[in-house]
């Protein structure tokens, strides 16, 4: 049998909890760099471990944000993915001939990129993750292990690594009163698509609006995901409003590079104060900024851009919405976009909360130890979840492959290089 146990043998023992040394939550970019490193270093270990995701495939949530949002590049350079081989994925590129960026940092495409992933899940032999969703995950009352209650059958692990994303919407205090407003739109895609509507960008399908030709779109936001909704909206015949509420902030990586190595994350890990760290790595992010090749995008293109604005309220009205801005102007519009971000939440992952009491968190933000474990619990986390330990970058693809290596020498004992 390959690595992970097989979904066919977990749904005949559904009756019966599940054994296994690690869990993983999570089937994106970050739960694919643990399970990876942990082949690396142990594949006996590896081949007991249990992936559980509610799609039941590799990448889904990140494939299905880049068509929605049209992504055609990534942002991070080719030297940043889920592989243990730092240089694998620019090899990938060339050995099958995909196209480069050609721009700066050699950042890859979307479909090299795709590709790549797929070839290191087929090369690995990782089956899908387990199709199920995760309600209830509680400590064993030894402590020596946690129990995974989902929708199909239980699992016991001696570990359990969060590889999710959990975070909650930033919605603007004008939106929230609005009919149909983000949050409720949220429960539904199809409603945010409709015209009338104001969505947040994660509940925007821009791939399945094919024709807005002749209608008004207003985004709001400043960083990269507001340009690439504003962008293919005017792509698409739409006529489009950026709002930003500061000038547009033109920077290749949304976290300077001094943060991925001892410029910066010296002074971040020397800090012994959890709050200091919080504060330290929010300035480090700041807010939404744009790659230079992004921003000439947006001037080229049928965007029109209010800078240092902000919506001063919104009222409903036939066909959608007036949007007041601190511009003294008035705008009109059939749908309003929110690109106005997220913020991580361990809390936000409703199936962990029976752990919360036991874990210290900061803004949402669990503090973690040098190999990414939350309190007493045999429980590490990945992504933005693991910003106290990482830095700004940890929900990057950097931070991916850095959590993985610490995640898998905590659980294996080896080092990956």
């Amino acid at each position: 049998m390959g690595p992970f146990l097989r979904p066919s043998r977990l749904k005949a023992a559904s009756a019966l909890a599940v054994r296994t040394p690690v869990c993983v939550l999570g089937a994106g970019p970050h739960g694919l760099a643990a399970v990876l490193h942990l082949k690396r270093a142990d594949p006996e270990l590896a081949a007991k471990t249990v992936v559980v995701d509610q799609s039941g495939r590799w990448m889904a949530t990140w494939d299905s944000q880049f068509a929605r949002l049209g992504i055609d590049v990534l942002r991070s350079p080719s030297v940043h993915h889920p592989s243990p081989d730092v240089g694998a994925l620019s090899s990938f590129v060339t050995q099958h001939g995909f196209a480069r960026s050609g721009l700066p940092y050699d950042p890859p495409v979307a479909k090299a990129f795709s590709a790549f992933v797929q070839h290191l899940i087929k090369q690995a032999k990782l089956p899908n993750p387990l199709a199920v969703r995760p309600n209830r995950v509680t400590a064993e009352a030894d402590g020596t292990g946690v129990r995974i209650e989902t929708f199909g059958p239980q699992i016991v692990a001696d570990r359990l690594v969060v590889a999710a994303n959990p975070r909650h919407k930033l919605i603007p205090s004008w939106a929230q009163h609005l009919q149909g407003s983000a949050e409720n739109a949220g429960q539904n895609q199809a409603q945010a698509n409709r015209q009338g509507e104001i969505a947040h960008s994660d509940d925007v399908n821009l791939g399945a609006l094919s024709d807005l030709a002749g209608q008004r779109i207003v985004v709001v936001g400043g960083g990269l995901t507001a340009v690439h909704l504003a962008t293919g909206a005017a792509g698409r015949g739409a006529t489009v409003d950026l709002i930003a509420r500061r000038e547009l902030q033109v920077r290749s990586f949304d976290t300077d590079p001094g943060w991925l190595g001892p410029k910066y994350l010296s002074e971040f890990e020397a800090c012994t104060n959890p709050q200091q760290r919080f504060e330290l790595a929010k300035q480090a992010r700041g807010g939404g900024t744009i790659p230079q090749w992004m921003h000439e995008q947006l001037s080229q293109s049928r965007v029109t851009v209010h800078e240092a604005t902000q919506v001063l309220e919104a009222t409903s009205v036939p066909d959608g919405y007036c949007l007041g801005l601190t511009s003294g102007e008035s705008i009109r519009a059939n749908r309003v976009w929110l690109a106005t971000g997220t913020t991580p939440h361990l809390g936000s992952l409703q199936c962990c909360e029976p752990l919360l009491p036991n874990i210290t968190t900061i803004g949402g933000l669990p503090i973690t130890d040098d190999h990414l474990r939350v309190g007493a619990c045999p429980v590490h986390v990945m992504g933005r979840l693991a910003t106290h330990t990482l830095g700004p970058a940890a929900g990057n693809l950097w931070g991916a492959r850095h959590a993985a290596r610490r995640i898998a020498q905590a659980i294996a004992g080896i080092a990956v290089e």
